[in-house]
């Protein structure tokens, strides 16, 4: 192995790079996932069916939990009932609103000395603190902040420009050509506040690991994604996780360099 390189040399092997690419939404297949997806959800028998994810092991010895819960334990379990992924929004969310969102979902936990091999730590538990998802927020209909794509930095917990627009009338085009109609269904974009991107920089984390590092990048968006439900749930703000995008659209229209820098997951934001 050359050390030297490891940084810039592609990390992923083919059959992973053939994984993003066989699971990526295009325009060609929207149509049959969509078509797979309905048939599914208008199907009582089958929706019943595909839903069966408890675990059921028979007739085996058990033993019950107790029921007494700490008052943390209380608080956390509170919450957690609280969550809810919501598609129907009515109000736009502000700027103050994302703030407390994001602060309290994704952040800096503890910093260490330059010598150190890790930098800092974050509010998730990722693979080699390597810590390889980005946020990003399309800014849609977010009071008190200008129409645009920005970067959330976790460091300064801070938003950075990353996209202008002239125009949040043109914005929403150009994210309506990422979310097709067969896949969002009755969604109505004029209602929600922004979007959170999920983005990989997948090479941070395979140079390290290799293949395996994949695991560990979608391990990360869904502990992201968790915490921002949960924040979402006590800053009284909605919101809901999307997989229906168009893969190559949305990475282009954010610039990204396929395929080290993917959107793995998108939220639609609102109240």
């Amino acid at each position: 192995m050359d050390v030297y390189n490891i940084l810039y040399e592609q990390a992923l092997s083919p059959a992973a790079l053939d994984f993003l690419e066989s699971s990526a939404m295009t325009k060609y297949n929207t149509m049959e996932i969509g078509e797979r997806i309905s048939s599914i959800m208008q199907s009582p028998y089958y929706s019943r069916q595909a839903i069966q994810h408890s675990l059921e092991l028979g007739c085996v010895d058990y033993i019950k939990l107790s029921e007494k819960l700490t008052e943390q334990s209380r608080l956390l379990k509170d919450i957690q009932l609280g969550r809810r992924s919501t598609r129907v929004f009515k109000e736009y969310i502000s700027l103050a609103e994302l703030s407390a969102c994001l602060s309290s979902a994704y952040f800096i936990t503890e910093r260490f000395e330059e010598h150190s091999h890790h930098l800092a730590r974050r509010s998730i538990a990722s693979g080699g603190a390597l810590y390889p998802i980005d946020l990003y927020y399309i800014a849609l209909n977010t009071e008190d902040l200008d129409s645009g794509v920005y970067a959330y930095n976790p460091h300064y917990e801070r938003l950075e420009s990353w996209l202008h627009f002239a125009s949040k009338e043109k914005l929403q085009r150009e994210v309506m050509k990422i979310f097709p109609p067969e896949i969002l269904g009755s969604w109505d974009m004029k209602m929600v506040s922004g979007i959170m991107l999920f983005v990989a920089s997948l090479n941070r984390v395979a140079c390290k690991y290799g293949d395996r590092g994949l695991r560990f990048a979608l391990m990360d968006v869904g502990s992201i994604c968790q915490n921002l439900h949960l924040s979402a749930c006590c800053n009284h703000i909605a919101c809901c996780a999307i997989g229906g995008y168009l893969d190559h659209e949305i990475n282009r229209f954010m610039q990204f360099q396929e395929p080290n820098e993917q959107v793995l997951l998108t939220m639609f934001i609102g109240k």
